[in-house]
Protein backbone atom coordinates (compact mmCIF):
# COMPACT_ATOMS: atom_id res chain seq x y z
CA UNK A 1 0.00 0.00 0.00
CA UNK A 2 0.97 3.63 -0.54
CA UNK A 3 1.21 4.46 3.16
CA UNK A 4 3.51 1.54 3.94
CA UNK A 5 5.79 2.27 0.98
CA UNK A 6 6.29 5.88 2.20
CA UNK A 7 6.72 4.92 5.88
CA UNK A 8 3.45 6.46 7.03
CA UNK A 9 1.10 5.20 9.68
CA UNK A 10 -2.37 4.23 8.41
CA UNK A 11 -3.89 7.27 10.13
CA UNK A 12 -1.44 9.57 8.31
CA UNK A 13 -2.39 7.97 5.03
CA UNK A 14 -6.07 8.62 5.74
CA UNK A 15 -5.26 12.27 6.45
CA UNK A 16 -3.24 12.57 3.23
CA UNK A 17 -6.05 11.07 1.18
CA UNK A 18 -8.51 13.39 2.90
CA UNK A 19 -6.31 16.42 2.21
CA UNK A 20 -8.18 16.98 -1.04
CA UNK A 21 -11.26 17.64 1.10
CA UNK A 22 -9.59 20.69 2.64
CA UNK A 23 -10.92 24.23 2.56
CA UNK A 24 -8.52 26.25 0.39
CA UNK A 25 -8.72 29.42 2.52
CA UNK A 26 -8.68 28.06 6.06
CA UNK A 27 -6.77 24.79 5.47
CA UNK A 28 -9.35 23.08 7.71
CA UNK A 29 -10.79 19.73 6.68
CA UNK A 30 -14.32 19.83 5.39
CA UNK A 31 -15.21 16.61 7.22
CA UNK A 32 -15.69 17.43 10.94
CA UNK A 33 -14.47 14.01 12.09
CA UNK A 34 -11.24 14.27 10.12
CA UNK A 35 -10.73 17.83 11.35
CA UNK A 36 -11.22 16.81 14.97
CA UNK A 37 -8.88 13.83 14.57
CA UNK A 38 -6.21 15.99 12.93
CA UNK A 39 -6.34 18.67 15.63
CA UNK A 40 -6.36 16.13 18.48
CA UNK A 41 -3.41 14.25 16.97
CA UNK A 42 -1.30 17.40 17.32
CA UNK A 43 -2.17 18.14 20.96
CA UNK A 44 1.02 16.72 22.50
CA UNK A 45 3.27 18.44 19.97
CA UNK A 46 1.43 21.72 20.49
CA UNK A 47 1.81 21.37 24.25
CA UNK A 48 5.58 20.71 24.03
CA UNK A 49 6.28 23.56 21.63
CA UNK A 50 4.06 25.98 23.53
CA UNK A 51 6.03 25.20 26.70
CA UNK A 52 9.31 25.74 24.85
CA UNK A 53 8.23 28.99 23.15
CA UNK A 54 6.78 30.50 26.30
CA UNK A 55 9.91 29.44 28.18
CA UNK A 56 12.04 31.34 25.67
CA UNK A 57 9.79 34.38 26.06
CA UNK A 58 10.10 34.15 29.84
CA UNK A 59 13.89 33.90 29.65
CA UNK A 60 13.96 37.05 27.49
CA UNK A 61 11.86 38.88 30.09
CA UNK A 62 14.12 37.74 32.95
CA UNK A 63 17.16 38.97 30.99
CA UNK A 64 15.42 42.31 30.41
CA UNK A 65 14.74 42.68 34.15
CA UNK A 66 18.37 41.89 34.94
CA UNK A 67 19.51 44.58 32.49
CA UNK A 68 17.08 47.10 34.00
CA UNK A 69 18.32 46.37 37.51
CA UNK A 70 21.96 46.51 36.39
CA UNK A 71 21.35 49.90 34.73
CA UNK A 72 20.09 51.38 37.97
CA UNK A 73 16.62 51.16 39.40
CA UNK A 74 14.17 52.93 39.35
CA UNK A 75 14.77 54.47 35.93
CA UNK A 76 16.72 51.55 34.48
CA UNK A 77 18.86 53.89 32.42
CA UNK A 78 15.95 54.49 30.07
CA UNK A 79 14.15 57.41 31.68
CA UNK A 80 15.52 60.55 33.31
CA UNK A 81 15.63 60.65 37.11
CA UNK A 82 12.38 62.43 37.88
CA UNK A 83 8.96 61.64 39.32
CA UNK A 84 7.57 61.07 35.84
CA UNK A 85 10.59 58.96 34.84
CA UNK A 86 10.10 56.77 37.90
CA UNK A 87 6.39 56.40 37.15
CA UNK A 88 7.15 55.38 33.57
CA UNK A 89 9.85 52.95 34.72
CA UNK A 90 7.40 51.32 37.10
CA UNK A 91 4.80 51.05 34.32
CA UNK A 92 7.43 49.51 32.03
CA UNK A 93 8.38 47.01 34.74
CA UNK A 94 4.68 46.19 35.16
CA UNK A 95 4.33 45.56 31.41
CA UNK A 96 7.42 43.32 31.40
CA UNK A 97 6.19 41.52 34.53
CA UNK A 98 2.81 40.98 32.89
CA UNK A 99 4.50 39.39 29.88
CA UNK A 100 6.36 37.13 32.30
CA UNK A 101 3.14 36.24 34.13
CA UNK A 102 1.32 35.41 30.88
CA UNK A 103 4.29 33.26 29.84
CA UNK A 104 4.40 31.42 33.18
CA UNK A 105 0.67 30.74 33.23
CA UNK A 106 0.85 29.46 29.66
CA UNK A 107 3.80 27.23 30.54
CA UNK A 108 1.97 25.73 33.51
CA UNK A 109 -1.13 25.04 31.41
CA UNK A 110 0.91 23.59 28.53
CA UNK A 111 2.91 21.30 30.84
CA UNK A 112 -0.07 20.10 32.89
CA UNK A 113 -1.57 16.97 31.37
CA UNK A 114 -4.82 17.60 33.24
CA UNK A 115 -5.12 21.14 31.86
CA UNK A 116 -4.39 20.12 28.28
CA UNK A 117 -6.84 17.22 28.54
CA UNK A 118 -9.62 19.43 29.90
CA UNK A 119 -8.96 22.23 27.40
CA UNK A 120 -8.47 19.94 24.44
CA UNK A 121 -6.59 20.92 21.31
CA UNK A 122 -8.94 23.73 20.29
CA UNK A 123 -8.95 25.21 23.79
CA UNK A 124 -5.16 25.14 24.00
CA UNK A 125 -4.91 26.77 20.58
CA UNK A 126 -7.31 29.52 21.68
CA UNK A 127 -5.42 30.05 24.94
CA UNK A 128 -2.11 30.30 23.08
CA UNK A 129 -3.51 32.83 20.62
CA UNK A 130 -4.89 34.93 23.47
CA UNK A 131 -1.48 34.75 25.18
CA UNK A 132 0.28 35.73 21.97
CA UNK A 133 -2.01 38.74 21.47
CA UNK A 134 -1.45 39.87 25.06
CA UNK A 135 2.32 39.49 24.74
CA UNK A 136 2.35 41.54 21.53
CA UNK A 137 0.32 44.38 23.05
CA UNK A 138 2.37 44.41 26.26
CA UNK A 139 5.62 44.29 24.27
CA UNK A 140 4.58 47.39 22.36
CA UNK A 141 3.55 49.15 25.58
CA UNK A 142 6.90 48.50 27.27
CA UNK A 143 8.74 50.46 24.54
CA UNK A 144 9.85 53.73 26.21
CA UNK A 145 8.51 56.08 23.52
CA UNK A 146 5.09 54.45 23.23
CA UNK A 147 4.82 54.07 26.99
CA UNK A 148 5.47 57.80 27.48
CA UNK A 149 2.90 58.64 24.80
CA UNK A 150 0.35 56.27 26.38
CA UNK A 151 0.81 58.05 29.71
CA UNK A 152 0.08 61.39 28.07
CA UNK A 153 3.59 62.84 27.98
CA UNK A 154 3.52 65.65 25.44
CA UNK A 155 7.23 65.40 24.66
CA UNK A 156 8.60 61.91 25.35
CA UNK A 157 12.12 63.11 24.50
CA UNK A 158 12.19 65.07 27.77
CA UNK A 159 11.60 62.02 29.99
CA UNK A 160 13.69 59.53 28.01
CA UNK A 161 17.39 59.42 28.84
CA UNK A 162 19.85 60.95 26.39
CA UNK A 163 21.68 57.64 26.01
CA UNK A 164 18.47 55.97 24.86
CA UNK A 165 17.82 56.16 21.14
CA UNK A 166 14.13 55.53 20.57
CA UNK A 167 13.64 54.07 17.15
CA UNK A 168 11.20 51.41 16.14
CA UNK A 169 13.82 49.06 14.75
CA UNK A 170 14.36 47.01 17.93
CA UNK A 171 10.65 46.88 18.71
CA UNK A 172 9.82 45.72 15.20
CA UNK A 173 12.63 43.17 15.34
CA UNK A 174 11.37 41.78 18.67
CA UNK A 175 7.79 41.62 17.39
CA UNK A 176 8.95 39.94 14.18
CA UNK A 177 10.99 37.37 16.11
CA UNK A 178 7.98 36.60 18.30
CA UNK A 179 5.56 36.33 15.35
CA UNK A 180 7.98 34.19 13.35
CA UNK A 181 8.43 31.97 16.38
CA UNK A 182 4.67 31.56 16.69
CA UNK A 183 4.34 30.62 13.03
CA UNK A 184 7.30 28.24 12.95
CA UNK A 185 7.13 26.63 16.39
CA UNK A 186 3.44 26.15 17.00
CA UNK A 187 1.70 23.47 14.94
CA UNK A 188 -1.30 25.69 14.32
CA UNK A 189 -2.72 26.55 10.92
CA UNK A 190 -2.42 30.15 9.76
CA UNK A 191 -6.14 30.89 10.05
CA UNK A 192 -5.87 30.49 13.82
CA UNK A 193 -2.76 32.70 13.93
CA UNK A 194 -4.53 35.47 12.04
CA UNK A 195 -5.46 37.48 15.19
CA UNK A 196 -1.79 37.98 16.09
CA UNK A 197 -1.08 39.46 12.68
Amino acid sequence: PFWLKHGLAPSSAVLMVSASACNARTLCFVDAGVEKGFVNSRLQKLSRYAFLGLGLTLSFIVASFILILASGWPTGGVFVASAEGTRLSEARALALGSIGAVSMIGMVVAKSAQSTASLGARGLEALLMLSACLILVLSTLQHPWYLAKAFGTSNPGKVISDIMICTDDKLILYLDIFLTGCHLMLPIRWILLWPVE
